[in-house]
């Protein structure tokens, strides 16, 4: 409807638009209807553009023709910079983008709506096809369009909005070619039926302040050397909080999830990694897994996995000032598993990991575990109890009655 380049905005297709008008670089009260799939609401494009939408309806149908460009519904490209106030965007088509930003673009969006439909998917509808149409089957999810996604050394900016998918995903990032930025503060971000809040890929640098998930499936999903950073977020995950994964990438990629206060309510694992080297830094926050587990590693079934070198980064595991129950299983035979307590008690089993427990912090293992002591502890902070056994390398070698009924066993 509305392209603004190089800094001059102008009318490209008088078929859909519907209202609005356009001041210098601002354009406000537009309403946009397209029923085509190459037809966008706004394209903003070139280093000297800066614009702004303000107050905008902008309605798009149809399958799309591909990621960004100027038939997504608003998309920023080419250094561009665009700000979009006060505003619905809603989409309904496979792979029919609300929001899209790329090659070093920056794109903010404050008070707003993104609404990303797709079509209708899952039991009783015939499967979609075409180039990224669907999300690959190793992320466990359905659906056939993202609500936004940023690429190619671009930044992205949410405020105060909400951010909704029915499938696949609400914040999505693609090849960074060297660095993207996604951010989000104080937002609403929704997955109704099977998909993803977020991703970083490798080079993506993702951060939430303030913001609630309710995500059908996963709220973070991380590729190799990506990261996020979640502040003071609350999040209600249907599947797992964070998967970590690597396909096709770098053996010496480390994919980084820090987590800053807040809360974390899911029904699987809180952290499944698939074949991938991982830092998990957990501060202060509330968690609570619907199937006890606090984190699992596994080898990647996904074809497209990435093979580790000789001697893979492994998976750290940081917990700190926090009172949490769940189980860390390590079930990876290509790299191991570190956990550090930190001022921390730890209710759960440890498969298969090596642990480090500072003068603040406990550990009661609520099943047999078997570990390795990776500095001195006082046995005075490990219980178990009755029935229950650890075995344990490391440490002054002997057999120890826990007070709650447990021994903890330190080969020689």
């Amino acid at each position: 409807a509305v392209t603004i380049k190089d800094g001059e905005a102008s009318v490209t297709n008088e078929s859909v638009k519907f209202g609005g008008t356009i001041d210098g670089q601002t354009v406000s009260d537009l309403k946009v209807v397209a029923y085509k799939g190459y037809q966008g609401g706004v394209y903003a494009d070139g280093a000297a553009t800066d614009a702004v939408v303000d107050n905008a309806v902008i309605y798009c149908e149809d399958a799309g023709k591909g990621v960004g460009g100027p038939d997504t519904a608003v998309s920023a490209r080419n250094n561009a910079s665009l700000t979009i106030r006060n505003s619905v965007i809603d989409t309904i088509g496979k792979n029919r983008f609300c929001t899209t930003a790329e090659y070093g673009a920056k794109l903010r969006v404050y008070d707003s709506l993104i609404y990303a439909h797709g079509i209708p998917y899952g039991e009783g509808y015939a499967p979609v096809s075409g180039l990224m149409a669907t999300p690959p089957p190793a992320l466990e999810i359905g659906g056939n369009a993202r609500a936004h996604c940023t690429m190619t050394n671009s930044y992205s900016y949410f405020y105060n909005s909400k951010i909704i998918c029915e499938g696949w995903a609400a914040l999505s990032t693609e090849g960074a070619e060297g660095f993207v930025y996604l951010e989000a503060n104080d937002c609403d971000v929704i997955c109704t039926k099977s998909g993803y809040g977020a991703y970083a890929d490798p080079d993506c640098h993702d951060y939430f302040n303030r913001c609630n998930f309710d995500i059908a499936a996963m709220a973070a999903i991380i590729a190799g050397e990506g990261d996020m950073t979640f502040t003071d977020c609350d999040v209600k995950c249907g599947s797992y909080f964070a998967l970590f994964h690597n396909v096709n990438g770098v053996p010496e990629e480390v994919g980084t999830m820090t987590v800053n206060g807040g809360s974390i309510c899911c029904e699987k694992d809180v952290a499944l990694v698939k074949s991938q080297n991982t830092i998990l830094d957990l501060r202060g926050c509330e968690i609570k897994s619907g199937n006890g587990v606090l984190i699992h590693t596994i080898l990647n079934d996904d074809p497209c996995r990435t093979i580790p070198n000789d001697h893979p980064y492994g998976n750290n595991v940081i917990l700190t000032d926090m009172n949490v129950t769940g189980d860390c299983i390590h079930e990876d035979p290509e790299r191991e598993m570190w956990i550090e307590l930190h001022s921390t008690i730890l209710n759960g089993a440890i498969k298969n990991a090596n642990i480090s427990i500072d003068a603040g912090s406990k550990w009661y293992a609520t099943a047999d575990s078997t570990v390795t002591l990776t500095e001195d502890v006082y046995v005075n902070q490990i219980d178990a109890p009755e029935g229950v056994t650890i075995n344990a390398k490391g440490g002054a070698a002997g057999t120890y009655d826990l007070p709650s009924g447990g021994k903890l066993i330190i080969a020689e």
